[in-house]
């Protein structure tokens, strides 16, 4: 799984240089790029995306994922992926809540 959420997120990290931030005022002429990878034991995520066309993609992985995405545009585009496990505990690690 580590090697998937690996080259999903160099794939993601490409399309960086074409992101655009969005002001909260006005609508962005053109697209805008939003990527969230997260592997936290509690993964938050939140986009809100106010562009002609957005492109959201979020990779979660941990105990507890939740994901929330507002898109206002001409093309709106989301994808979540979401991967559950346990965080493993080691004696003495004190890993466990």
């Amino acid at each position: 799984m580590k090697n998937s959420i690996f080259l999903v997120g160099i794939l993601l990290f490409l399309l960086v240089p074409q992101a655009q931030a969005g002001g909260d005022s006005e609508r962005v002429q053109g697209p805008c790029y939003r990527v969230n990878i997260q592997n936290d034991r509690v993964n938050q995520a939140d986009v809100r995306q106010d562009c002609d066309m957005n492109f959201s993609r979020t990779v979660q992985a941990g105990t507890e994922n939740r994901a929330s995405t507002i898109q206002t545009g001409d093309v709106n585009s989301n994808k979540v992926r979401q991967y559950q496990y346990e965080y493993p505990t080691y004696p003495g690690y004190g890993g466990g809540d």
